[in-house]
């Protein structure tokens, strides 16, 4: 039921119906997508750096820049949305937040994430109350209040952001609301653009897996990173998956080292005997003619 539901909503905000303001409208949706929602979208910048130089204000009022969010040592997850959004945003963040709570990694520890709101228009406060609901819900991430950010920034600044992460969307005057897509960005610690996922569900694994591609070996045990080491990312299905022919080297391998433990105790034990034996040989009294 859960997943039924998690497809309605995605077909319906791809086609705007959230803010389409009559029954007429909808009827036009035979026609095809409104002109609102054609261009609204993610152009992936995969490798591409997020501007560390951006202009922000955090969720207690205070400036800061983006840069401020990477510390070279753990990765960052980007999210665009804003507080007024009257379906997407909270599906989106609630998806967010069901998988975090799931998920082995802590926020504030091994990473952390920067919301940033569309709106140029939202108040400090706004944003704060924002904050608010999403942390009091991480009930199994006891560091979420220092781990996620949430902020604001101004028309351009915004723009800025969203053009690097290649986010596309627009605004409707009538509505007061943005078309805009579901995306998570997944940023290395220093900036660098690793992985993005763009549905409304985020299944807790490939959380993990694109945090730890990300982080760049920086977060996670060494099982975490043999389990990185063994899966690869897909974009066109836009997940990880598991390397075959990984595992099969792999195994290939160990058969080699567990045939070389096995056999060469045996090669050192016969190559003993035989010198033991030549010894008792070249020892013995020669027989009478």
């Amino acid at each position: 039921m859960c997943g039924d539901m998690v497809r309605f909503f995605r077909v319906m905000l791809t086609v705007g119906l959230f803010s389409l303001p009559s029954i007429p409208s909808f009827a036009q949706l035979n026609l095809g997508p409104p002109k609102e929602v054609e261009n609204v979208t993610v152009e992936q910048r995969l490798g591409e750096m997020v501007p560390l130089d951006i202009s922000l204000t955090d969720s207690l009022g205070r400036a800061v820049k983006t840069g401020y969010y990477f510390d070279s040592r753990r990765p960052v997850l980007v999210t665009l949305n804003y507080s007024d959004c009257p379906v997407l945003c909270n599906v989106q963040l609630n998806a967010l937040v069901e998988s975090l709570n799931k998920l082995d990694l802590t926020i504030g520890g091994d990473f952390q994430i920067l919301t940033v709101s569309i709106n140029a228009k939202e108040s400090t406060e706004r944003i704060r109350e924002t904050k608010a609901k999403y942390v009091e819900m991480l009930t199994n991430q006891p560091g979420a209040a220092d781990g996620w950010h949430f902020c604001t920034a101004r028309e351009g600044a915004i723009q800025k952001l969203a053009a690097s992460l290649g986010f596309k969307y627009t605004y409707d005057a009538k509505t007061g609301q943005y078309f805009h897509p579901a995306m998570l960005a997944f940023v290395s610690p220093d900036g660098a653009i690793s992985r993005y996922s763009l549905d409304v569900s985020f299944p807790p694994e490939q959380i993990k897996l694109a945090l730890l591609d990300a982080s760049k070996g920086t977060i996670g045990t060494p099982v975490d990173q043999f389990i990185m080491w063994c899966f690869s990312y897909d974009a066109d299905r836009g997940s990880y998956v598991l390397m075959a022919w990984r595992l099969m080297r792999l195994g290939g391998a160990l058969t080699v080292v567990i045939m070389l433990v096995t056999l060469v105790p045996y090669w050192i034990g016969r190559r003993r005997s035989a010198a033991s034996l030549k010894e008792l040989n070249s020892h013995a009294p020669a027989a009478a003619g």
